[in-house]
């Protein structure tokens, strides 16, 4: 599947800072808090792809949509639920969540293409308990309606990979707000210019709160 391998626990130190700052009293401001350096609660082994498109036909027109494919482990030491959460966030500021508006049959056309992997999940099947072991791994994708074709930089988020959380405050209201683990994916796509197909490149990841 040419997967990037993603290496967790200790051996994971590139950690990185959750966007924007929490207020405190007196006008004061601190950074959002950083994951730990050693995982205090389970956390998920990960193997994913590159970003991929596909063109798909709804209503008639053939419409893109973008998809990465991944496996999830448990090597925590104990079954947990496994909660997948993803989001786009590109650098016009264009904020793109994964399945909205996304028909099914995308699902059903990226099953036929990798037809090899009779264990790819679909988005909702994947979600339950996660058992350990590599014979319990889970195989699934991650798929978005189209990107913003001005964009170049996407920061893909993915939440559900560990149980690490931390509390702030908002600093809008005072009231509190729970901050999870999340695995960062930094993408560069090229101009997505008609007939040329676009080749994502992954520049990077980190952990941060988010």
């Amino acid at each position: 599947m040419g997967r990037q391998v993603l290496v967790s626990g200790v051996a994971v130190m590139v950690l990185g800072l959750a966007a924007g700052v929490a207020a405190l009293s007196g006008g004061a401001v601190r950074a959002a808090p950083e994951p730990s350096l050693v995982p205090v609660s389970w956390q998920l082994d990960v193997k994913y792809g590159n970003l991929e498109r596909i063109f798909v036909n709804v209503d008639g027109k053939d419409k893109p949509f973008w998809f990465l494919r991944y496996t999830v482990t448990n090597d925590s030491g104990k079954d947990v639920l496994f909660t997948p959460d993803f989001e786009m966030v590109a650098d016009t500021g264009d904020v793109v969540h994964a399945f909205k508006d996304v028909p099914n049959a995308v699902f059903t056309k990226i099953k036929e293409i990798y037809g090899k992997n009779s264990y790819l999940l679909s988005p909702t099947d994947v979600y339950g308990k996660l058992l350990q072991g590599e014979d319990n791994a889970k195989d699934s994708v991650a798929i978005f309606p189209a990107l913003d074709p001005e964009a170049r930089d996407f920061q893909l988020f993915f939440t559900g990979l560990s149980g690490e959380t931390a509390e702030v405050k908002n600093p809008v209201n005072g009231k509190p707000v729970i901050l999870q683990k999340t695995l960062e994916l930094d993408f560069n796509i090229p101009g997505q210019a008609i007939g040329i197909e676009p080749h994502p490149r992954l520049k990077g990841t980190k952990w941060v709160m988010k």
